[in-house]
C-alpha cells in the first residue's frame, strides 16, 4: 500500500512538471512547428519516465522493424486500459490520436491533447467519421501517424470488443498503409488503485497491410480480417505470459 501511495505522489509530480514543461514548449514553438514534433518528443519522455518510475515494470516491444520510419500509417491498436496510450509512444512515429471529444474536457490530460492538436470525434454523432476521416487525412497528408482504437471504447474483458470501420475508411480514402499492434499487459497494471509491481508491458507490431490491399478491399472485411488477426496475435501473447 505504501509504495502505491508513493507512486501516486511520484506520478503527479511528474505530471505537473511534464506539464508546466509542455505549456512553455507550446507557447514558444506552435507559431512554427505545425506538427507539434516537439510537443511529440517531450510526450514520448514523459511516457518514458512513467514507466520507469517503476523499476520492476517491464516494457517489451516486438516487430520494431515492420515500422518505416517518417513513413504515415493508420495505426490500430487494442484498448484495456488508458495506459495503451502511455504505451504507444514506444513507436519511432509521430502521430495523432483519435478521441473522443469527452476526454478533452479532463484536466491536464485534455489540454495535452488540445495542445497536441489531436482529432477529436462526438461519438454518436452522425458527422463523427466524416470529421475523423477529414481531420485525420490532413495530418497523414503531412507525413504524421494517425493512431485509432478500432473498439471505439476499452474492453473490460480479455477478448477484444468488435472493431468499427472509421480507421479503415481512414486508411483508403487516405491511400496509406495500415499497420496493426496488439497491446497486452495495460489492464493488468493496477488491481484496484493498487499497483501491481511485477506486471509487464507488451506490444507487438505486425506487418502493414499494403495499400493495395487496403483500396482493394471494402473496410467491412478489413475490419473482419484485422479483428481475426489480432485477436489471434492477442491469445498468443496472452498464452506465453
Amino acid at each position: 500500500m505504501v509504495l502505491s501511495i508513493l507512486f501516486y505522489i511520484l506520478f503527479m509530480a511528474f505530471t505537473l512538471l511534464f506539464f508546466l514543461l509542455l505549456s512553455v514548449a507550446f507557447v514558444i514553438t506552435v507559431p512554427f512547428d505545425r506538427k507539434r514534433t516537439v510537443l511529440h518528443c517531450l510526450s514520448r519522455l514523459w511516457t518514458r519516465c512513467y514507466f520507469g518510475i517503476i523499476p520492476s515494470w517491464r516494457v517489451r516491444v516486438e516487430g520494431r522493424e515492420n515500422v518505416v520510419k517518417g513513413k504515415p500509417y493508420v495505426v490500430i491498436v487494442n484498448h484495456r486500459s488508458m495506459l495503451d496510450i502511455l504505451l504507444m509512444y514506444v513507436l519511432p512515429l509521430e502521430f495523432k490520436w483519435v478521441s473522443k471529444k469527452e476526454v478533452y474536457k479532463w484536466p491536464l490530460f485534455g489540454w495535452v491533447l488540445w495542445m497536441h492538436d489531436d482529432i477529436a470525434i462526438e461519438r454518436g454523432t452522425a458527422g463523427a467519421v466524416r470529421k475523423m476521416v477529414r481531420d485525420g487525412r490532413r495530418w497523414l497528408s503531412r507525413g504524421v501517424s494517425v493512431i485509432v482504437f478500432p473498439e471505439g471504447s476499452r474492453s473490460k474483458t480479455a477478448e477484444l470488443n468488435r472493431f468499427r470501420e472509421g480507421a479503415f475508411m481512414l486508411a483508403r480514402e487516405a491511400g496509406v498503409e495500415i499497420l496493426p499492434c496488439v497491446s497486452e499487459g495495460t489492464g493488468t497494471a493496477f488491481n484496484g488503485w493498487k499497483l501491481n509491481f511485477r506486471n509487464k508491458f507488451r506490444l507487438r507490431i505486425l506487418p502493414p497491410v499494403p495499400v493495395e490491399e487496403v483500396e482493394s478491399t471494402t473496410p467491412k472485411e478489413m475490419v473482419r480480417r484485422m479483428y481475426e488477426l489480432m485477436s489471434e496475435e492477442y491469445e498468443q501473447i496472452r498464452r506465453k505470459e
